[in-house]
């Protein structure tokens, strides 16, 4: 008789993210075996998500959050949720991205192969548009620019990432996670709203000297940014500005050793000033100003959470 895996729940935060719902939760009941619980945390959405998914989806838990937490605040909700309820795994997916078949199990295969030298597994995660374009395949860190890095991102996908390896970063757009990393490095930092909490995770995670096993045979299909309204590859402003305001925090909190925090800051600032620059002379107003506010709150405010 065939062992019973061990239980496992999938996060999903949406926030007006009604359209890209059915194909989301499509395919993760399609996977075998499916989560034993799907939970979905809707962020104050007014597009009617909550009603439609208590209405078209009762198999889902909902939890309303009542208002916009953003995507840390709303994932630490079903988190603990999923703690609370047992859970020794949590898939954390993004709205915008649909499992392939067998994504799943490959997996959790993946966690059970590494044991405790991994804290999490991520899949390669290609874009929905053009599944041959890769966004994610793994990822690292180059703490001398203070940022995370998606290997292969925007490269044809020829099976050059097509071995399983140990990496230091995975971001959270799917992810599968022992529930334990959770109760031994905390859950993500709600200060960042969006974008960088998953980077600061896998430090976090990674400072325990634990790895994340990349599993290339799992595959994702994503719509590069559609939860924050972004269109093909260019980042919103919203993407830009909490990308852009979160490095400072980052960087600040990850970055060891007073002269890669210092190199990592000074490349920030110049690379930033630059692009204002080349904003402002190229009639892209708004882009300079929503990244000198960024920076400005950042960098002089210190400021976290919700934008005003």
């Amino acid at each position: 008789m065939a062992a019973t895996p061990p239980p496992l729940a999938a996060v999903i935060v949406n926030w007006n993210g009604r359209h890209l719902l059915d194909a989301c939760l499509t395919s993760v009941f399609a996977q075998e075996p499916a989560p034993e619980r799907v939970i979905v945390v809707d962020n104050g959405s007014t597009d009617g998500s909550l009603a439609y998914l208590r209405d078209a989806w009762s198999q889902v838990q909902t939890v309303d959050a009542g208002s916009n937490l953003g995507f840390a605040g709303g994932n630490n909700l079903g988190i603990r949720e999923a703690l609370a309820g047992g859970a020794e795994f949590v898939l954390l997916l993004n709205t915008d991205a649909e499992l392939l078949p067998g994504a799943l199990a490959e997996l959790r295969t993946a966690l059970n192969e590494a044991g405790d030298a991994v804290w999490a597994a991520s899949p390669k995660i290609l874009h929905r548009a053009d599944p041959a374009l890769i966004w994610s395949a793994g990822g690292r860190f180059d703490w001398w620019r203070g940022l995370s890095i998606d290997r292969g991102w925007l490269e044809r996908d020829r099976g050059q990432y097509d071995r399983p390896e140990l990496m230091e970063f995975a971001n959270c757009c799917c992810l599968l996670v022992r529930s334990r990393t959770f109760r031994e490095v905390g859950l993500l930092d709600d200060g960042y709203f969006m974008y960088f909490e998953d980077s600061e995770l896998s430090a976090r995670a990674g400072r325990t000297g634990a790895r994340v096993a990349y599993r290339p045979s799992a595959r994702v299909l994503h719509d590069v940014q559609a939860s924050s309204g972004g269109e093909g590859h260019a980042p919103s402003p919203i993407a830009l500005y909490y990308w852009t305001r979160n490095r400072y925090r980052f960087v600040s909190r990850n970055v060891r050793g007073p002269l890669r925090r210092l190199a990592a800051h000074a490349y920030i600032l110049g690379t930033r000033a630059v692009r204002m620059i080349q904003a402002g002379l190229t009639g892209r107003g708004r882009e300079a100003r929503v990244i000198a506010r960024a920076l400005f709150d950042g960098y002089v405010r210190g400021a976290t959470g919700p934008s005003r």
